[in-house]
């Protein structure tokens, strides 16, 4: 199968030094029929943010993250489905928020990237697994920008 996604984001800041921030993306991701067998999983709308603030200027910035994820469509089982046992799996929805920290990685008045690390609390599952999620993520521009 085939999984397409779609995405947009925006940041929001609150105050003229842009040390307050409301960020924000959506993914929409939709797939083909699975290759050899009648089934398609259904369309999933996810959403993922936070609010922030730079603190210690700008060497750090701390807030609450959240992720809220749809199933939009069901999945269509086609005459397959018997072989899942029938039905339909039904549309889920999850939801999740949490801390995140943002140090950025600069030497010498060079930014040469971000860590990220967030974890969100899972709560609310329909239809769906619920637990934690640990994120740590690496952002490197390239190239490094000068920060005077």
């Amino acid at each position: 199968m085939w999984s397409f996604e779609f995405f947009a984001g925006t940041t929001i800041y609150f105050d003229e030094a842009k040390s307050w921030q409301f960020a924000t993306t959506a993914f929409y991701e939709t797939h083909t029929e699975k290759e050899d067998i009648d089934i398609r999983v259904g369309d999933i709308l996810t959403l993922e943010g936070g609010l922030g603030k730079s603190i210690m200027d700008g060497a750090l910035n701390v807030g609450a993250a959240y992720c809220v994820q749809w199933k939009l469509t069901d999945d269509d089982l086609g005459s397959d489905g018997n072989l899942l046992g029938g039905g339909s799996l039904g549309k889920y929805q999850v939801y999740g928020v949490g801390p995140e920290l943002v140090l950025p990685i600069a030497i010498k008045k060079k930014l040469y990237g971000f860590i990220s690390a967030r974890y969100l609390w899972e709560f609310d599952a329909k239809s769906t697994l619920e637990g934690n999620t640990f994120v740590l993520t690496f952002l490197f521009p390239i190239p490094s920008r000068s920060l005077q």
